[in-house]
């Protein structure tokens, strides 16, 4: 069994990532750890990085290497970024980290760190055209991505930290400071030749200042939903931070909600900079991944630099492989649900789109017996709500959540109460259909031999018939399945009849 931690050495902070590898390209995260030293702050008048910021850097290496070798077989990958890359003692700083700690810093180029960024992304989210940025301490990485490639990518000398000290932006704007932090970014964008061309319906935004956009957006909105990944804000909104931050100082900035108060000081310049890049590309929408430069360190190591093609399909099976879970049987129940679902159409007038829904909801129906058998149902909609899953939105997840709970009960739970407002009637019909679906698929894989291969389904004035299709009579299954036909009659107004 192998880890890989992945430390980050970043102008902001030092960061841990540690992954537990469960099978050949299936990883778990164990921890991740933040430590913020703000090496872009740390530098003397010749451009050379202080001691007390290598001092603070290497307490901090310690630290990530001693958790590391509390779990057997570790590989440390370490990287850094702008604040080493641009600094004049570089080698003195890299040697006396490999000296004090045994740890081999690589001190990536902008181009390296964009990639990291892009392949982190592009095997997280169903990106195949559209623009990344990641805002980081010092440097700010832009990344044109056409048909699931990159295209370009920048490195551009500024970040949140070097952004507050330039245009001192700790506290409330004047109109002139705020005209001449727009007239920067307006000409340090306009001078990218490529940035013109890029036609993006949205930005992906990577960094702990754009998440804090995120957060700021879902406490104003009330968002029920935990993970920040994959979730979207509109530029207007995005607009309406952006002004509601700059008229505040960093004092002031501590009391929203949601901003975190260790980048209250440097988070005016970051969303200034999301802000006008929007405005310039006429960018509509601003998609957050959580995932960045150590996740794609760790997926490059994985995956050997290759994209993935079904982001859904290794995502589940990343849960699977991770979990106490009886594999062959949920492939066939999502293998049956598909199934019905697809042939069921007339029926239940959904369409294609809600596709990911049947499978995530199908393969992870019992993913909650590994905290309970009772109730495992509920479980289940926890552990998918609380889950990363990539390759679905945040709906999906929600609507995949709560079909893997009505698979056993015809009783949504009561957190189903708190996602209700992102809900329409259509999205709580679907959610019914699909674990109604789930619920005779279940009760036709009972024993969980898989005998019933598949399924024939005939549709009558008020009459569905489901064939159940086997090289061996299945009385007992077919008894099983039956028993949901008052369900089924009062969702969909017909007799069910399996034979």
């Amino acid at each position: 069994m192998k880890n890989i931690g992945v430390i980050d050495i970043g102008s902001n902070s030092v960061r841990l990532l540690l992954a537990e590898i469960t099978a050949y390209d299936s990883f778990k995260i164990i921890t991740e750890l933040k430590e913020y030293v703000r090496l872009g702050e740390g530098f003397d008048d010749n451009q050379n990085l202080t001691e007390e910021k290598i001092s603070d850097t290497i307490q901090v290496l310690n630290m990530y290497k001693n958790f590391c070798n509390s779990f057997e077989g570790t590989e440390i990958i370490a990287t850094a970024t702008e604040a080493v890359r641009k600094a004049k003692n570089q080698s003195y700083f890299l040697d006396k980290i490999k000296s004090s700690t045994g740890i081999e810093i690589k001190v990536l180029s902008g181009e390296k760190e964009a990639y990291y960024d892009y392949f982190a992304s592009i095997n997280s989210l169903n990106i195949v055209d559209g623009l990344i940025m990641d805002i980081g301490g010092a440097s700010t990485e832009l990344i044109w991505v056409e048909n699931r490639n990159l295209k370009e990518c920048i490195s551009l000398p500024f970040g949140a930290i070097t952004l507050t000290n330039k245009f001192n932006l700790q506290n409330a704007i004047t109109p002139d400071q705020e005209k001449d932090l727009k007239n920067f970014f307006v000409q340090s964008f306009s001078a990218i030749p490529w940035l013109k061309e890029v036609k993006a319906s949205a930005l992906v935004g990577i960094g702990g200042s754009i998440r804090n956009i995120a957060k700021i957006s879902k406490k104003r909105n009330n968002y029920p939903l935990d993970l920040i990944h994959n979730y979207s804000i509109a530029a207007e909104e995005v607009s309406s931070i952006y002004n509601n931050v700059r008229t505040k100082s960093t004092e002031q900035r501590k009391k929203i909600k949601g901003l975190s108060k260790d980048r209250a000081d440097i988070f005016l310049g970051a969303v200034s900079a999301v802000d006008t890049l929007m405005d310039i590309c006429k960018i509509k929408k601003l998609i957050i991944s959580r995932n960045g430069l150590r996740e794609g360190v760790l997926f490059s190591t994985l995956y050997k630099d290759k994209k993935l093609d079904d982001l859904l399909s290794h995502s589940l099976n990343n849960i699977l492989t991770n979990n106490s879970v009886n594999l062959k049987h949920s492939l066939h129940i999502y293998k049956l649900t598909k199934s019905l679902f697809m042939q069921l159409k007339p029926l239940h007038r959904l369409d294609d789109y809600l596709i990911n829904v049947v499978k995530t909801a199908a393969i992870l129906h019992d993913i909650g017996n590994n905290i309970s058998y009772y109730y495992h149902y509920k479980h289940s909609s926890y552990v998918i709500l609380n889950s990363t899953i990539y390759g679905i939105t945040p709906q999906e997840c929600i609507m995949s959540a709560f079909a893997a709970s009505y698979h056993r009960s015809d009783n949504l739970p009561s957190s189903f109460d708190n996602f209700k407002p992102l809900l329409d009637k259509l999205d709580i019909y679907s959610i019914k259909v699909v674990g109604i679906l789930i619920r005779i698929a279940e009760n036709l894989d009972k024993d969980l031999s898989g005998s019933i291969e598949d399924v024939n389904c005939t549709i009558e004035d008020d009459l569905i018939i489901i064939k159940a299709i086997s090289k061996h009579p299945q009385d007992f299954l077919i008894k099983q399945a039956q028993g949901v036909s008052d369900s089924f009659k009062e969702l969909f107004g017909k007799k069910l009849y399996i034979v």
